[in-house]
């Protein structure tokens, strides 16, 4: 999918499957071990044969993904140091925010 917004609405609209149960919910939690797929049906989507032409993107290294069937797996949880950019994180912030909330 060409955007996060774009990705958010295929999986709103059915279109992807976690260990072969539908999923519509973008915000949805998978655990490792966890297959993700695009559903059969979907496949053949202007939107997904198009983005598989697309140059390849880094995958990060806690998926396993496998292009031909369009599934992915998900290998581990990933740690702070898997985040591509800078972040500053300050995990006592969350703490106090939601220990006040």
């Amino acid at each position: 999918m060409p955007t996060v917004f774009a990705a958010r609405q295929f999986v709103n609209h059915g279109h992807v499957t976690v260990n072969g149960q539908r999923v519509n919910i973008p915000s949805y939690r998978v655990k490792e071990g966890d297959v993700i797929e695009v559903r059969q049906k979907s496949k053949q989507m202007a939107a997904i044969l198009e983005a598989t032409q697309l140059p390849e993107r880094d995958v990060p290294d806690y998926l396993d993904v496998d292009t031909s069937k369009l599934t992915a797996t998900f290998v581990r949880t990933p740690s702070l140091g898997d985040v591509p950019y800078p972040v500053i994180m300050e995990p006592n912030l969350v703490v106090e925010f939601y220990a006040k909330n």
